[in-house]
């Protein structure tokens, strides 16, 4: 079983292929992530860059509910598939490729941040309020939430108080 950080790790995975699909940075993303699950594999490569081809083209223009709910759909199926590449793994060789996912993550998040924003309208809803904010503008940093108390706020953060310290 996996640790909540290796979990967190496939999820980012997961969000940088769906992200870049469908977009302008795919070229710079399809081969890396393909690489990563081959592990020198060249059958393994070729099928996982099949599969990275049909999430693309699945994804490539569709809009609205249908492309948020196929966006979704596509980001279970990746972060899944993250999930059981890291999970199959004796502890040695999970911290050696969870190490080499982090660097591919953060190549591909500068690889969809090159290809320019990415513009997107969010809805915020929960029991008894709904609120939407729009239009949001993303260059490559995903922002994941599940479960929120209180406010939100987007910006540049404050520096702590001295006294917290």
């Amino acid at each position: 079983m996996l640790d909540d950080a290796m979990t967190a790790l496939a999820a980012e995975g997961s969000d940088a292929v769906v992200q870049a699909a469908g977009t302008e940075s795919w070229p710079g993303v399809r081969g890396p992530v393909a690489r990563w699950f081959s592990r020198g594999d060249p059958a393994r490569e070729r099928a996982t860059l099949d599969r990275l081809d049909r999430t693309d083209a699945h994804l490539a223009g569709v809009e609205g509910d249908l492309g948020r709910r196929l966006r979704g759909d596509e980001r279970i199926s990746w972060r899944t598939r993250f999930e059981i590449a890291l999970d199959d793994l004796d502890d040695g060789v999970r911290t050696e490729l969870g190490s080499e996912l982090r660097t591919l993550v953060r190549e591909l998040r500068s690889a969809i941040g090159r290809g320019g924003p990415t513009v997107g309208h969010m809805t915020v809803s929960g029991p008894g309020a709904q609120a939407a904010a729009g239009p949001v503008v993303n260059y490559g940093s995903p922002v994941n939430i599940d479960k929120m108390y209180g406010n939100l706020g987007i910006d540049h953060p404050s520096p702590p108080d001295p006294a917290e310290g």
